[in-house]
């Protein structure tokens, strides 16, 4: 009978994660809405901001367009919705660090907000190293394959789209120096696991550039060398930081 109730206790506090791990997304969502209602009304603005790297590749002459009729109206939610999401990001790190803190010891949360800080530090590094350098880059390899004969027309609807999609991804993989000092702190990895895993940690990399860039080599191999990088540097993170021995 006591180990009945013991189960059912740990089942609860299963439950009560599983519960609070709900409110804290609703919280995230709840964020990000707020973040698109305070950007909407300057959408125009977020528009001319984002296309800006594929107007300064596009040949004399081309224009960005929209072929549906109501396309012009979601690519301004669209719009709204990255400018959303990138200013609430210290209020979603700040939710996940809630999350995690009841396993935290004592000493160890002190570090909320260092936590939050780096963490939305590198998450606006990511998101400008795509804006910066990768799109810019990426565009002018893709556009001049069109030649003298091909007029350039992008979508705005699908260029918003891919635009989402790489800042974001480019946010979330500039994370990995941080998570990998987390983990090392927790135990849970050190540098000689990593460097043994180094050839599917390369196989991993490759794949998820080709899932997340536009199906062109070259744009995969702008994702994959940050991402080798950024490996590197959380192999001398983890053997800095890691308390796992080392077998």
């Amino acid at each position: 009978m006591i180990r009945k109730n013991k189960k059912n206790a740990d089942e609860m506090n299963i439950l009560e994660h599983i519960e609070e791990l709900r409110i804290r997304l609703l919280w995230i969502i709840g964020g990000i809405a707020v973040g698109i209602a305070a950007t909407y009304s300057y959408s125009e603005q977020i528009i001319n901001l984002a296309i800006a790297p594929l107007k300064q590749s596009l040949p004399h002459g081309s224009k960005i367009i929209f072929t549906g009729v109501t396309e012009a109206f979601w690519v301004r939610l669209e719009a709204a919705l990255v400018a959303g999401i990138i200013i609430s990001i210290p209020f979603t790190f700040y939710q996940i660090w809630l999350f995690v803190k009841p396993g935290l010891k004592e000493s160890e949360k002190k570090f909320a907000l260092p936590f939050v800080f780096f963490f939305s530090l590198f998450f606006v590094s990511g998101v400008l190293f795509a804006y910066k350098i990768v799109l810019p880059i990426g565009f002018k390899f893709l556009l001049r394959y069109g030649g003298a004969e091909l007029s350039a027309m992008p979508s705005i609807k699908q260029y918003m789209s891919l635009f989402l999609r790489m800042l974001t991804a480019f946010g979330l993989i500039f994370e990995l120096p941080i998570i990998s000092l987390i983990l090392s702190r927790m135990g849970i990895i050190n540098a000689k696991d990593l460097l043994k895993r180094f050839d599917y940690a390369l196989l991993l990399i490759f794949i998820t550039a080709a899932v997340l860039t536009p199906p062109d080599v070259f744009t995969q191999f702008l994702m994959a060398g940050p991402l080798v990088f950024l490996y590197i540097i959380s192999i001398g993170i983890a053997y800095i930081f890691s308390t796992k021995k080392e077998n």
